[in-house]
């Protein structure tokens, strides 16, 4: 008795004697509990409703005007209480319909044991509705649990899947930089090649100038030698005029003219011979300027270029690393969620063992109570005996 908390038990009966035997007998058995008393069937269906109540104890003589459909009233006002039917009689037919009607226990008030076992038959049923409701609650969890490792199961694939789609991504980009460092390798050397050749090109440059700067040295001397054999000309015309003897050193300084023009007719010569080579040599250094110009401009490109593909590199290994860092992130998580499967497994594993303890429980009691009954029923039997031998002892005994 110790083990059952005080409750609430609502009585229904017309004679005010029988459930005031009965309150006592529950008083002595259930301390401390809230009991009521009404004398209707239209108090005891209000009365369900203003209070939780776990047993409601009725007479069934109390439903003979509203009939036993009243008890579906009842159970719906009081859904969690365990609601038990006396009668005068142990009536199977009349224990059925009660039943059938919503009633969750039937027994006879004339049984010379129904004080004693109603208090056993209350806690027994009180007992059955605590395990019911502790298997309801072990299923509930048993089923939150599936879910849940159905749900733990799903969102493991979802992160595999996650995973293989992160490592082919990875792959694809380790592809893809390793093309790219080849083609950075290959512009490196193409870019050599062409600094290679802008630099032989700069050199021809260089030459070519200093070519044309002594050829520029050669003419600007001829033309200072020229004038001044222009200017010792003029002077020997002079001289001509004034003296005889002039003419014929004049006629000496027209064959020394005749000569020096005809080395001035070579010079010429190879004046122009110098400008068409210089002529030659520029028209030449223009397409090299230009050659050196689109190379810059293709140098400077490339270069623009290799800026750009060191920071798509540079792009692609922080984007590297930042997935190198989701993908540790995702197999901690992983391995967590392996640890709560893990355990949540093992707590499924002690709720399934809880759940057979309790059913065995449950058989054990339902086995009790089978037993108090054949009990009961052996009481009954030797109880009538005794009465019939009492009769017969009494019949005997009159004269």
């Amino acid at each position: 008795m110790s083990e059952i908390p005080p409750i609430n038990i609502l009585i229904a009966n017309e004679q005010a004697q029988e459930a005031k035997e009965v309150t006592s007998s529950l008083r002595a058995f259930f301390p401390d509990s809230r009991i009521e008393v009404v004398y209707s069937a239209d108090e005891v269906v209000q009365w369900a409703a203003k209070s939780e109540w776990h047993t409601i104890l009725a007479d069934v003589d109390l439903f003979r005007q509203s009939g036993l459909a009243t008890l579906t009233e009842l159970k719906r006002q009081a859904p969690m209480a365990n609601i038990i039917i006396q009668a005068d009689c142990n009536d199977m037919t009349l224990g059925m319909q009660v039943l059938r009607f919503g009633a969750d226990f039937y027994i006879s008030k004339k049984s010379p044991a129904f004080l004693t076992e109603l208090p056993f038959v209350l806690r027994t049923l009180l007992k059955n509705q605590d395990l019911h409701a502790q298997l309801n609650a072990a299923n509930d969890r048993v089923q939150r649990l599936e879910e849940q490792a159905s749900r733990t199961q799903t969102e493991r694939q979802s992160l595999v899947e996650q995973l293989d789609q992160v490592r082919q991504q990875r792959t694809q980009l380790q592809g893809r930089l390793q093309a790219q460092e080849v083609e950075l390798a290959q512009t490196k050397e193409k870019k050599q090649l062409l600094l290679d050749q802008w630099e032989k090109i700069r050199q021809a440059h260089t030459q070519l100038e200093e070519e044309l700067q002594q050829v520029t040295w050669q003419l600007a001397q001829e033309r200072r030698e020229h004038q001044a054999y222009g200017e010792q000309l003029e002077r020997l015309r002079q001289e001509r005029i004034e003296t005889q003897t002039d003419r014929e050193q004049l006629e000496k300084i027209s064959l020394e003219r005749d000569q020096l023009q005809e080395r001035l007719s070579q010079i010429q010569t190879g004046k122009q011979s110098l400008f068409t080579q210089l002529e030659q040599m520029r028209q030449g250094h223009t397409p090299a300027q230009e050659q050196i110009q689109r190379l810059e401009e293709q140098l400077s490109q490339e270069h623009r270029q290799q800026q750009t593909y060191s920071e798509q590199i540079e792009a692609l290994r922080q984007e590297r690393a930042q997935m190198l860092e989701e993908l540790a992130k995702i197999q901690e998580e992983k391995q967590y969620l392996l640890h709560q499967l893990e355990r949540e497994s093992q707590e499924h594993a002690q709720t399934l063992e809880q759940l057979a303890q309790h059913q065995g429980e449950r058989q054990s009691l339902l086995d009790n109570l089978e037993g108090m009954r054949r009990t009961r029923q052996q009481m009954e039997e030797r109880i009538k005996r005794l009465e019939e031998r009492l009769l017969q002892e009494h019949r005997q005994n009159l004269p």
